[in-house]
């Protein structure tokens, strides 16, 4: 096919449509800025105007946003001039904005961000005191208009996702004067009756004005106190209330918190069916495994022919039995020729055997004479001789020359 256009002209195209409109380029727009985002790097900003209906992307340029004499912020009501025209690369169209002007805050506003402060500062929106969601929920309560499409939309996804779940309903109003007492007092009844595992307090979108029961102080202090895991799904992702700072999770919108409420069971059974197939596969590979090495064990000799493997043991026993007492006896002959060798040396050296060769030795109050200035003429001494003991008197004394050789 040879007629087509490609995204880029398509895009392109739009765009030109939106610079030749008139009603779109030039033009005052009123609505409450969300998501405001200054950029340090650029300058530049980005920010949502909505209204109770709807709303618009918009973008003001450093070369217009210098210019600024107020510090725009969430929740401001503004003026802006500007045009629309589409940002070609994401095929999203935007405005563009060359003024802005305070439309004025409003008492509501201000009011709501004191209370959001001084509950604050209380510890109402503290982390750590938020309750963690069951992993498994089979009964829920809600809190909501009984009328609301908000209800409908919560209902059909919680059947959706688990089939069996338990729901217990307790209407309220969403809107209007009386609302924030039904509100905490539905929160408080279903806490009463206790036996739920979850607590969605939700509504559909709406104005500020229209949200303002779920910013009630009455509302935050008994989600607070709620002994049930809360979880708030009031108006749109871009709407944030009180309720959802107070609640253990903030949902951006009721249906979302009936995803966040229940898990997915039909999702949950097939993970379930896919993990017992895979576990039953991998039981049956590691059985068969060990079945392939028990089979490789019992094919080894030692269980066929045990008797064999029991003869070769006892013969190498047998053998390393031989050479050690044949190394002992080996041991044993060398130290006793060891100890002859040394015994005959003893024997040479005897006194027994110096006697024998016609030797004697003299000795004076039994210590062995061994000088001639030891004895004097006169002395009796005694004379060891090779067979028995002699008396000797010493009549006598002098040298005896011995020859050099």
């Amino acid at each position: 096919m040879k007629n087509f256009i490609t995204v880029a002209m398509l895009n392109d195209y739009i765009a030109r449509l939106l610079d030749h409109d008139e009603i779109v380029q030039n033009f005052w727009l009123k609505g409450e800025i969300s998501g405001f985002r200054l950029y340090q790097q650029s300058g530049h900003i980005y920010f949502t105007l909505k209204d109770e209906n709807s709303a618009i992307s918009c973008v003001m340029f450093k070369g217009k946003a210098q210019y600024l004499n107020f510090k725009p912020e969430d929740g401001n009501e503004v003026l802006v001039r500007g045009s629309v025209s589409v940002f070609a690369r994401q095929g999203k169209y935007q405005v563009y904005v060359d003024e802005m002007q305070p439309y004025g805050k409003g008492g509501l506003y201000l009011q709501l961000e004191q209370l959001k402060a001084r509950l604050a500062s209380l510890g109402y929106f503290a982390p750590e005191k938020k309750k963690e969601i069951p992993r498994v929920v089979n009964r829920v309560g809600i809190v909501s208009s009984q009328d609301g499409a908000a209800l409908r939309d919560i209902l059909k996804v919680l059947k959706q996702r688990h089939a069996g779940v338990q729901i217990v309903i307790a209407h309220s109003s969403v809107q209007g004067p009386e609302a924030p007492r039904e509100l905490a007092q539905a929160v408080r009844m279903l806490n009463k009756f206790g036996e739920l595992d979850v607590i969605i307090v939700g509504r559909g979108g709406g104005s500020l004005e229209d949200l303002m029961a779920f910013n009630s102080e009455e509302l935050v202090y008994a989600v607070y106190d709620s002994r049930i895991p809360i979880i708030s799904g009031v108006g749109h992702e871009v709407d944030f209330s009180l309720c959802d700072l107070a609640a253990d999770i903030r949902a951006a919108t009721p249906t979302q918190a009936a995803q966040y409420a229940v898990p997915d069971y039909g999702a949950l059974h097939k993970e379930i069916g896919n993990l017992t197939v895979r576990l039953t596969r991998l039981m049956n590979r590691t059985l068969s495994n060990r079945e392939e090495s028990l089979d490789r064990i019992m094919m080894k000799k030692v269980w066929k022919e045990p008797h064999e493997l029991l003869q070769k043991k006892e013969q190498l026993w047998q053998e390393k039995d031989k050479r050690l007492k044949k190394a002992i006896a080996e041991i044993l002959k060398a130290r006793e020729h060891k100890l002859a060798l040394a015994a005959a040396g003893l024997d040479k050296l005897s006194p027994l055997k110096v006697l024998a060769r016609g030797y004697a030795i003299l000795k004076k109050d039994k210590r062995v004479i061994k000088d001639i200035h030891d004895v004097e003429v006169g002395d009796l001494l005694q004379a060891d001789i090779a067979n028995g003991q002699l008396q000797v008197a010493v009549t006598g004394k002098g040298k005896v020359k011995r020859w050099k050789t």
